[in-house]
């Protein structure tokens, strides 16, 4: 399936009837396992592939690393990839644009654009943002790139009061649809009445950020989300999941947690080898 093909089918899938689940992953193997159990379509988390690779979310990792990892995961499922690009790795709208079509070339469906300076702090001027918007638009061509607009009104720590972030909120989702944007993500917003009026006053499909107390896909479906992201969680659950095995072998001596999957069922999630 082709790039274009991707990003389409990426679009009709926030427009289905059922929430679009999306695990968030940091390597081909995960990106192979989620195509394996059904998903139809994979997303990348900055803050995994970073803290994978020994250093902070927060475009610390090289820009070059990044894409290197975006690409390996895009190119290894034929389910469509979207790619969490924190900023964009650039203040300059021209640099925006550049590395927009390194990201399009390496085969990415949909990417995840977000309108802090710094997280919990500053937000770049409506102005500022909706060019950034535009010049992403432009630059994916052809491809009809489903960009998720990430509103960090609610991470901002300040002093504006409820009523105020939510107009603003309201101001910027009508802004962003109309650069361009096609889901629309106010991180940390999970009211569910909230949610239904921002998608009944705006239009476009909802992301919300999917951890524990969260309301459930079911609910937040019915509350007019498109989809759920889980960002670094199947990381925290991965390396959970390693820190116990550790602790069984080191204090009990346990192999119990090392023997399933086996290499075989491995190489056949990459699809190197048939389940047997």
């Amino acid at each position: 399936m082709s790039v274009v093909a991707k990003a389409k089918r990426l679009l009709e899938l926030h427009h289905e009837p059922a929430v679009l689940l999306l695990p968030n992953v940091w390597d081909p193997l995960g990106a192979r396992l989620l195509q394996s159990l059904g998903f139809p379509a994979v997303a990348t988390a900055s803050a995994a592939i970073a803290y994978s690779r020994g250093v902070d979310d927060g475009q610390d990792l090289p820009f070059e690393t990044m894409l290197e990892a975006i690409r390996s995961i895009a190119q290894a499922v034929d389910v469509p990839v979207t790619a969490d690009i924190e900023a964009g790795y650039a203040d300059d709208p021209d640099e925006l644009a550049d590395n927009i079509k390194r990201v399009v070339a390496a085969g990415v469906a949909g990417v995840n654009i977000e309108d802090s300076l710094t997280e919990g702090g500053e937000l770049r001027s409506l102005r500022q943002q909706v060019r950034r918007i535009e010049r992403i638009r432009e630059a994916a061509g052809n491809t009809p790139l489903v960009i998720n607009a990430r509103i960090d009104i609610y991470l901002r720590d300040d002093e504006t009061t409820d009523e105020q972030r939510w107009e603003e909120l309201l101001e910027r989702a009508t802004a962003y649809r109309e650069a361009g944007a096609d889901c629309l993500y106010p991180i940390t917003l999970e009211s569910l009445s909230a949610l239904r009026a921002l998608r009944d006053q705006v239009g476009l499909p909802l992301n919300v950020f999917g951890h524990p107390g969260c309301p459930s896909p079911d609910d937040l479906g019915q509350a007019g989300v498109s989809r759920v992201s889980l960002g670094p969680g199947w990381l925290r659950a991965a390396l959970a999941a390693l820190r116990d095995s550790a602790i069984s072998l080191r204090d009990k001596g346990s192999y119990a947690a090392f023997g399933e999957p086996s290499t075989d069922q491995i190489r056949a999630i990459l699809g190197l080898a048939e389940p047997k």
